[in-house]
Formats: C-alpha cells, sequence, structure tokens
C-alpha cells in the first residue's frame, strides 16, 4: 500500500531532479536520471484524469522552479508560465505508455522541440544543456545541435529503466563513443590568434536604467559609467570595444523618410563620442526611435557598430523579440500591471547582420538571441569568425539565468565552431573558444555577477566546419517527424483493430 501511493509523488521527485540539473544548483549529473522518474510513474499507474493531473503538478513545479527568475520582472511570471508549460510532462507520460520506453528519447526530445517554437518559442532548459561540464561528451553538438546532446542524455534515461541489458549497453556505448568522438575534436581542433577585444561590464542596477528613461541626470550617470570604463579599455589598445545591450536608453533617433538619417541628437553625439576619442571601432547597444512623417514611431532594440570617423557603420536589430516583453501587445498591460514595467512593443529586425573589420567578419545577437541555435549558424555561414553577444541581463540579479545564459551560449559556440563574445551589463561577460571551453571571463574578489570592470584579451579563431552549420537542425526536425509519424502510425493501427 506505501508503495502504491508513492508512485503518485515521483511526477514531484522529477520537478526536484529537473530543477536540481541546472544552475544555480548545478548537478548536471542528474541529467541522466531526470526522466526516470517519468518513465517509471508512466509504468505503474493507470491512465485517468488523475494520473494526468498528478503528472501536470509535478511539471508546474518543475518549471515553477526552473523559471523562479522570472519573478524578478514580473512577479507572478512563473506561477503562469508553469501552467502552460507543465503540460508538457503530463502529455510526455501519455505518450510513453502508448509508445513505450524506447520512444522516451524521441518523445521527450520532441516536446522540447514544441517548446522552441510554440507562443514565439522558448528553448530554455533543455535536457542536454545538464552535461555543459562535459566537455568533450557535449561536441557531438557540432554535428546535430544541442538537440542530439539532448538525444543523447535522454536515451541514457531510457537505458536506466529499460530491462534489457543491451539498451543499457547501447547507452553506455553511445557516452564512450561521444566522449573519444570529442577528445578527438577538440585536441586537434586548430585555432589561430583573433583581434583583441575589450568588453566594458559597467553593472547599472536595472532601476537606474528604468529611472534614465525620465530622469536625465541618471541617464548622464549611466552613460559616464560606460564611458569611463571605456576610456580605461582603450588603453590596451584592442580592435574592437563592445557595449552591452541597451547601454544607451534614450535619443538615439533615425529619420527614415529616404535613406536612413540619423537625427544629431545629444544622444547621437554620446553614441559615437567613445570611438572617435578612442580611435577604436566600437559596438554598441541601443534602443532606436524610428521616425517617418505622417506616421506613429517604431522602436528597435540595436546593435550598431561606431567607426572612429564617428560614423554607424553598421545596424543590427533584433530579430527574436521577448514574447510578452518587446512584442504581443495584448499582454503588455498585464506585464506593466504585476510588475510596473512600462514597455514599448519593438519591431522585429528583418535579416542576420555580418559586418568586416580588420579582415574578419562577425554579427551581432542582443540578449536571449543567444539560445536559438539557428541565428549563430546564420552568422557562421554568412562567413563570420565570431559573434558578440550583447546582454541586459541586470534584470535578473545574480540569479542562475546568467549562468543559464552562460551555458546556452557555449552550446552555440560548439555547433559552429565559432568563438563567442559575450558583453553584458551585470555579468557574466566572457571569451567563450570554439570548442565551448571558456577562454576568459570577467571576475572580480571571485565573483563574476553584479560587478564591475573591463575584460580584454586576443580571441581564438578556426577555420573549421561543422556538419550542423551545413545542414543544421536535422536532428531537431527529425525527432519532431519521427514522433508524429510513430503516433499516426499507431493511430492508424489501433483504428484497423476497432474496425475488425
Amino acid at each position: 500500500m506505501a508503495a502504491s501511493k508513492w508512485r503518485w509523488g515521483l511526477p514531484f521527485l522529477f520537478a526536484l531532479m529537473f530543477f536540481a540539473s541546472y544552475h544555480p544548483i548545478n548537478l548536471g549529473f542528474l541529467g541522466f536520471f531526470q526522466l526516470v522518474p517519468l518513465l517509471l510513474y508512466a509504468q505503474l499507474t493507470p491512465p485517468g484524469k488523475k494520473s494526468f493531473f498528478v503528472a501536470w503538478g509535478g511539471g508546474y513545479v518543475a518549471f515553477l522552479l526552473g523559471y523562479s527568475w522570472f519573478a524578478y520582472t514580473v512577479p507572478i511570471g512563473p506561477w503562469f508560465t508553469a501552467i502552460y508549460l507543465g503540460l508538457y510532462v503530463p502529455i510526455f507520460v501519455v505518450l510513453v505508455r502508448r509508445l513505450g520506453v524506447l520512444w522516451s528519447p524521441v518523445v521527450w526530445v520532441a516536446t522540447e522541440v514544441l517548446r522552441s517554437v510554440i507562443f514565439g518559442g522558448l528553448p530554455w532548459l533543455l535536457i542536454g544543456y545538464t552535461q555543459h561540464d562535459l566537455l568533450y561528451v557535449i561536441q557531438i553538438a557540432d554535428l546535430g545541435g544541442i538537440w542530439l546532446v539532448s538525444l543523447l542524455v535522454a536515451f541514457v534515461n531510457a537505458a536506466v529503466v529499460h530491462p534489457r541489458r543491451a539498451v543499457k549497453a547501447a547507452a553506455a556505448g553511445l557516452v564512450v563513443a561521444s566522449a573519444i568522438y570529442g577528445a578527438i575534436r577538440v585536441e586537434t581542433l586548430k585555432m589561430y590568434e583573433g583581434p583583441k577585444i575589450a568588453v566594458v561590464q559597467p553593472n547599472i542596477p536595472q532601476s537606474l536604467k528604468q529611472s534614465s528613461l525620465d530622469r536625465s541626470g541618471v541617464a548622464d550617470a549611466n552613460y559616464r559609467r560606460h564611458f569611463d570604463l571605456t576610456v580605461q579599455a582603450a588603453e590596451g589598445k584592442p580592435d574592437l570595444i563592445v557595449w552591452p545591450e541597451a547601454a544607451i536608453y534614450r535619443g538615439v533617433v533615425v529619420n527614415l523618410n529616404g535613406e536612413p538619417d540619423w537625427i544629431t541628437t545629444k544622444w547621437f553625439y554620446r553614441l559615437v563620442e567613445p570611438a572617435k576619442i578612442s580611435g577604436i571601432d566600437m559596438v554598441i547597444g541601443t534602443l532606436v526611435v524610428e521616425e517617418r512623417s505622417g506616421q506613429t514611431d517604431t522602436y528597435t532594440n540595436s546593435a550598431v557598430l561606431v567607426t572612429p570617423e564617428g560614423k554607424i557603420a553598421g545596424r543590427y536589430d533584433k530579430i527574436h523579440l521577448v514574447p510578452f516583453a518587446e512584442t504581443f501587445w495584448l499582454f503588455r498591460p498585464l506585464v506593466r500591471w504585476f510588475s510596473n514595467l512600462a514597455l514599448e512593443e519593438f519591431r522585429a529586425g528583418t535579416g542576420v547582420e555580418v559586418w568586416e573589420r580588420g579582415g574578419n567578419r562577425f554579427g551581432a545577437q542582443i540578449c536571449y538571441e543567444a539560445i536559438f541555435p539557428e541565428i549563430s549558424r546564420e552568422i557562421a555561414r554568412k562567413g563570420g569568425t565570431f559573434t558578440v553577444n550583447i546582454s541586459n541581463d541586470g534584470w535578473f540579479k545574480a540569479s542562475g539565468e546568467l549562468d543559464q545564459m552562460l551555458v546556452m551560449a557555449r552550446f552555440r559556440s560548439i555547433e559552429n565552431r565559432m568563438q563567442v563574445i559575450r558583453a553584458t551589463n551585470t555579468g557574466i561577460s566572457a571569451f567563450i573558444e570554439p570548442t565551448g571551453r571558456v577562454q576568459s571571463k570577467l571576475e572580480v574578489d571571485g565573483r563574476c555577477k553584479e560587478v564591475e570592470g573591463v575584460l580584454a584579451g586576443r580571441i581564438r579563431l578556426t577555420e573549421a566546419t561543422t556538419l550542423y552549420r551545413a545542414v543544421g537542425d536535422w536532428a531537431k526536425w527529425l525527432t519532431l517527424g519521427a514522433a508524429a509519424a510513430e503516433l499516426l502510425r499507431r493511430f492508424l493501427i489501433d483504428r484497423k483493430k476497432k474496425a475488425a
């Protein structure tokens, strides 16, 4: 009887293991076992409403804990988000009952794929990310992206539960084979010295950035913080200096009646001043106001390339906006109601930009665009040897969100064999080698979050390419297609049986 009662607690055991697999706890080894409670639950409980809603309860707790950092911006956010995301857990349980344990890796990753595309997509807390510390094992991401790593980890979970020794041996063999492949790739990858980059991390609390919209004195002080660090960075004579996302919050205006014409406001002069004084190319994150005669102004979250001549040599507008914050106008009043944040709806960019300076081609990604493999891949396919990921994670203080962003950026390096530069407001700013290894990160007194400083160094580049860069998300779509095809096959078989 006691054992019978305990089976209903399995989804909640999954929730705890799920949360602990990622930062801030970061017990990555649990990733190889986090699905085991759900697989046992699928076998030990009968189908029905109770089974479904208990599984949903476990999913709700899992994603409530996993996205707890969301509460820093919208306090009620994790509670609402988990209602939807939690549904993937009972769906997984129902499908495993129908298809069997061996299909569970495909089904789980298929749910991750759906999470990555529905409602704008949120490919966060994917099971493959739990293994970021196993540098050799995760190198298979250069074959099929994070999705292939997720399939491997989910298959180990299935093998733990499956009774056949052959399945367990196959899982162990695949992990070993992945590690051998990864060791060869990492240790034989030829890299060369690239340009010297300096990243400015001003550590400005989000409250001050918000205040700068209405208080010019606060805006001036925020700008001065960036500027002073830029003077410090310029002493090392880097080839490029990078400011984080939305370093300038106001006053940068472009007229689009004809050819783009930057209006020479006070803030435009401030935008170009650091590059002119330092004599160094700069990438700066700024919010841009677009004006057109007879039309309402539009807004973009942008990165601009500024030259020492005081010219805007390139502009990239964020193409993948944050759902419910930067887009979906219907929900912005709710965000304001619950969090007191006044947000404008941004216009999404139309495509990836690649710039060339000093013989090197590179692109920019803004904030959570680093979690979308296809954006980094497009930069690489356009000849980018490195990408600059500017971000303002000050919204989330010193939470595990900052660590999770760094982990995902590391996978983007592996997938495309491309250096990734993380330039953030409050941390974690870092240089990531094409192997996914963190080359260096900004630390002050042993801390890398909510600290101020400059990270400088010569990045490492490679001419190597990858299957993922050439083919793209084949593992992602093959997994989703396989799950859908098998479900359809089983459905047709069941209908024939009933008809007979």
